[in-house]
């Protein structure tokens, strides 16, 4: 079975985005524009860990450990997610770079540095055990790619260093990679998933939904600020 963000976004929605609201003492909205912006990211800077051989041992530990997560009720977990162990991550994935990232990840939602750091310390568990898992999957049923082929097809696929560079310096658009207009796409795409939107049921092939979680209006200037990040 694939996973895409839209999967991610869509078991995250409903009683997972409650349980993070709870937590943060957040609305919705906001919590799900940190996360479209930083799921992305962080897969991005797996990625580009992984692109060492050190880098690659360590992810695919951590992706080792992490799979064996009970992850089947996305709301439960991320209700008792271990915030000390999420920031670990965090440091891991971005090094370096994690300052600026949040930063980046904090003016393109409106949400505090500080509340943007604790909403992804809380999904980068979940992450990596969805990681882990299919990693093991894929591994177990013979799939080709790898671990990068994995985290590539999360982010559409690879990209120049020349596409990469082009993307006004961003430190967040360097780990996406890709065009602006499919960052844009595919920001839109798991904003929609995250607040329960309709997407294509093809491309969905893990989702859990919460009848009781009614779905969020949407206007169409809601995502104009967070989208302007992947210009």
């Amino acid at each position: 079975m694939g996973l895409d963000l839209n999967s991610i976004g869509a078991l995250i929605s409903g009683g997972g985005l409650s349980a993070i609201c709870k937590r943060t003492k957040l609305k919705q909205e906001d919590v799900a524009k940190v996360l479209t912006a930083g799921i992305p990211a962080l897969v991005g800077g797996m990625k580009r860990n992984a692109g060492g051989k050190a880098g690659a041992d360590s992810l695919s530990k951590a992706l080792s450990v992490h799979s064996k997560d009970d992850v089947s009720d996305p709301a439960a977990f991320l209700k008792s997610a271990d915030l000390a162990d999420g920031k670990k991550i965090l440091g891991h994935v971005l090094g370096k770079d994690q300052s600026g990232v949040l930063e980046e990840i904090s003016k393109a939602s409106g949400v505090t540095k500080g509340k943007s750091t604790t909403i992804l310390a809380l999904a980068a568990p979940l992450l990596l055990s969805l990681l882990g898992s299919q990693n093991s999957s894929n591994s177990s049923s013979g799939n080709s790619g790898g671990l990068m082929g994995l985290l590539g097809g999360l982010l559409g696929g690879g990209q120049s260093s020349q596409s990469s560079q082009s993307q006004s310096g961003s430190l967040l658009g360097g780990l996406l990679g890709g065009s602006s207009n499919s960052n844009a796409s595919m920001a839109s795409g798991l904003f929609s998933s995250l607040l329960g939107g309709s997407n294509d049921s093809s491309s969905n092939t893990i989702q859990i939904t919460d009848n009781n979680q009614q779905q969020e209006e949407q206007s169409s200037g809601l995502l104009d600020g967070l989208l302007s990040l992947f210009h």
